[in-house]
């Protein structure tokens, strides 16, 4: 008879791509027992706190290590159960748990009483786990709206948790460009989900987009992501909106495009721009985030939030030779963030915190 893994406590706020990803990972090594923290309203928040402390005392005694997936109002319990159970608490810092963009509401240090839950979140986690240095602490000159800076040591001066970067993973033999499909020249994708709440927009960069398109009639531009029968007041004619749509179709959209754009305010390590750079798109991205590190010189940059500057490099990138650019982007995101390599340095990092708390 086998022996029995040990347990994991695993907590999160949505049942994402990554979450789901990394759950696969720890399952190898882990009996993974799981919880979402998932209020359909503001006013339920405190009975689903309820149902995880009793989740947490039902199952804490057993545990070796907890995990969170963002820092937030979920992570706060498990934390402080793990402080207090001398059990390690890992804490994985993913991108809107790292800022505060007042000017439109957004991340987790924007709203005082959230940021506050994430501050002790981090101060009582054992180690915190970023998918990439930029959220730790990065100076911010995209557009002059907020903070100079960002990151959870920015908005946690004080914090003395210790932290590992473990970048994102992704598996290159499914993410492949489909080369039975002819790819447009002069098309740019993006891949946003909500957009068409006024806040996604301009959080992705969708009104910046909507405003190039209508500058560069020549290009077109796909967005991913749209709700039945929805349109944009005034959409150009050049650009098409695509529905929600699953992974293998995904991918051929991908093949079908030669940009991919990510021109948004704010970025962790984004999903689809790694998937659509393995897919054989060139990278058009914002200064923002870890997305200049990631894309490597591959693509194009728009420094600062500004349609004239975007107009320029868009009509630059349509008159450049960009094969090699498409080939290194796939090269790139193969090489230096595999699948396996997350998958290794995250059990490992938690191997190593168990043992430490043993």
């Amino acid at each position: 008879m086998s022996a029995r893994k040990p347990v994991l406590l695993y907590f999160y706020p949505a049942q994402s791509s990554f979450v789901v990803k990394d759950l696969r990972f720890m399952e190898q090594q882990y009996e993974v027992r799981h919880q979402g923290f998932l209020p359909k309203k503001k006013w339920q928040t405190p009975l689903v706190w309820l149902g995880q402390v009793v989740f947490l005392l039902r199952h804490i005694w057993r545990a070796q290590a907890l995990v969170c997936m963002f820092a937030g109002y979920h992570s706060f319990f498990p934390a402080l159960f793990g402080k207090i159970a001398r059990k390690p608490c890992l804490l994985v810092a993913g991108g809107t748990d790292c800022v505060a963009f007042p000017s439109i509401r957004y991340g987790v240090f924007a709203n005082p009483l959230l940021g506050r839950f994430a501050r002790w979140s981090y101060e009582l986690a054992a180690h915190i786990a970023p998918v990439h240095e930029k959220l730790v602490w990065q100076e911010y000159r995209y557009q002059p709206n907020d903070y100079p800076h960002q990151g959870f040591r920015f908005h946690c001066p004080n914090l003395r948790t210790p932290h590992t970067t473990i970048y994102n993973g992704y598996d290159a033999d499914f993410w492949q460009p489909d080369l039975t499909l002819t790819r447009q020249p002069n098309a740019f994708l993006t891949v946003c989900a909500g957009l068409d709440m006024r806040f996604t927009q301009r959080l992705k960069g969708l009104d910046l987009i909507l405003e190039v398109a209508a500058r560069v009639p020549e290009a077109i531009f796909t967005i991913v992501g749209a709700p039945a029968g929805f349109r944009f007041p005034d959409q150009p004619v050049n650009v098409k909106l695509l529905p929600k749509m699953p992974l293998h179709d995904l991918k051929s959209v991908y093949s079908g495009h030669t940009f991919y754009m990510q021109l948004s305010m704010s970025e962790g390590f984004p999903n689809a721009l790694s998937e659509s750079m393995l897919c054989g798109c060139v990278p058009v991205v914002s200064q923002v985030g870890g997305m200049v590190d990631i894309i490597q010189g591959s693509g194009y940059v728009l420094a600062q939030r500004n349609v004239e500057l975007l107009e320029t490099l868009v009509k630059t990138a349509l008159t450049a030779d960009n094969s090699q650019r498409a080939l290194n982007a796939r090269n790139i995101i193969k090489e230096n963030y595999p699948e396996g390599r997350r998958e290794t340095e995250l059990l490992g990092l938690l191997r190593q915190l168990t043992t430490s708390f043993d």
